[in-house]
């Protein structure tokens, strides 16, 4: 809010602008702001905001009206206006805010003993009951005089992130959504909330992503791996195989040992675990499969017996927290990488030795670009991924330092030695198209 001004302050604003002889508005603080036109009259407004009403109301004109008199009639017209609001919140019949989302929320509330997903569901539940205690500030507000100002207001009255009141708008806005359909409110008013040009919109949108910071492929080691070298085991290992399968961090993160077949060499992913909400088989190479051995027996070691692969510092029984793992990488790599980032790395290296567009992108789990593709090509290239991911991760392993190299078996030298003449055979049919150039 504007400071309020002195009398000294407003007369000499006053004198610039008349000496402009162009309109000029000065604000004197708590709502009071004086318009001064091209003509040289200086005329005293009051902005008055309410759940429905935002306008200006003249008050007078100076000198006929003083500074601290417009001021004094400011006041009284910001308490009558204050009070006609509680009245016609009191009148209205639709239900507040807090009881209604309560309802609301009860619905994704999911027996843990039912079949039913409760496991997502009951994560759904929380998660939207943690975004609606930042509108805590709404719950005595009937549905029907919700508006983005309204929510603006409540939001500016809370210290969380930006982004956390974000996603409170977005929950905000598929309860009032189910509000329109249960026939309680005929719109959603703030439904363009974040969409807008204005500047509520702009205060709560979501930047524009440049892109994630990846690296090329050989400076791994000096960029990421190196860099990491500290960090404890379970995240060691997290990073290690998010890096050598390609997968999606959330997806990693949510890895059960059911889903892991050693004898088939396959990890099995269900559909409601993968951003294109269909099941996805990782090859499991040499690397990663001695990588999670070695990490089960240390869990049985340590007797931290749990579902997940990685596991929660809180709960066994709770997956690993993305910004337990996201924000040493941020912090230790300077941003100059990021996890998702990786996925570019591996997509960069596999154009660079000449994997066909196809199989490297059914290698990172990518839509087909062409819907028709989609739609007809039902071949995942499974076969064809192994050999891509077995060269892939033997280029990762020669670039992993002692500290991340050690949480592998040796591999046999026989082993090593095929890999790289299949990825110096591989490189060798690319140079020989560079070469032409």
């Amino acid at each position: 809010m504007k400071k309020i001004i002195t009398h000294k302050e407003f007369i000499k604003q006053i004198e610039t602008a008349l000496s402009k002889n162009k309109k000029t508005s000065i604000n004197c603080g708590g709502n009071l702001f004086n318009e001064v036109s091209s003509k040289g009259l200086c005329s005293f407004y009051v902005r008055i905001r309410s759940s429905n009403l935002d306008t200006k109301k003249l008050l007078g004109r100076f000198p006929d009206l003083s500074l601290k008199e417009a001021r004094d009639k400011a006041n009284i017209e910001l308490t009558r206006a204050k009070d006609e609001n509680e009245k016609q919140l009191q009148k209205s019949s639709k239900p507040t805010f807090g009881s209604y989302s309560s309802m609301w929320l009860s619905f994704f509330k999911v027996d843990p003993n039912s079949n039913d997903n409760s496991h997502k569901n009951n994560k759904r539940h929380d998660n939207l009951r943690a975004s609606l205690k930042i509108l805590k500030g709404l719950d005595s507000t009937p549905l029907d005089f919700i508006n983005p100002k309204i929510v603006d207001s409540v939001l500016s009255k809370t210290d969380k992130t930006t982004g956390a009141k974000r996603i409170a708008i977005k929950a905000l806005n598929q309860c009032l959504r189910s509000a329109v359909v249960d026939g309680i409110i005929d719109k959603n008013p703030c439904e363009n909330m974040l969409n807008s040009q204005g500047l509520i919109a702009q205060r709560y949108r979501k930047p524009k992503v440049k892109g994630y910071a990846w690296v090329e492929a050989e400076l791994l080691n000096d960029k990421f791996f190196s860099k990491l070298t500290n960090e404890p085991y379970i995240h060691k290992v997290f990073y290690t195989f998010v890096a050598m399968t390609s997968l999606r961090v959330g997806s990693a993160s949510e890895l059960r040992w059911t889903w892991i077949d050693f004898d088939n060499k396959v990890i099995h992913i269900p559909a409601e675990y993968m951003k294109m909400n269909r099941e996805f088989d990782v090859p499991l190479s040499d690397f990663v499969a001695s990588l999670l051995k070695r990490w089960e027996i240390q869990c049985i070691r340590d007797e931290n017996i749990s579902p997940f692969v990685f596991y929660a510092k809180s709960s066994l029984q709770k997956p690993i927290r993305l910004i337990q793992v996201q924000d040493p990488v941020t912090n230790n790599t300077q941003k100059e990488v990021t996890l998702h980032g990786l996925r570019k790395t591996a997509r960069t290296w596999m154009a660079k030795i000449g994997v066909p567009e196809m199989i490297a992108e059914y290698a990172l789990s990518h839509e087909a670009k062409s819907s028709l593709v989609a739609v007809y090509n039902k071949y995942d290239y499974f076969k064809e991924r192994i050999t891509v991911m077995r060269l892939w991760n033997y280029f990762i392993y020669t670039q992993l330092p002692d500290e991340f190299k050690n949480l592998i078996d040796p591999p046999a030298q026989d082993f090593l030695n095929k890999c790289k003449s299949d990825l110096e055979d591989q490189l060798s049919k690319v140079a020989l198209f560079k070469s032409e150039h």
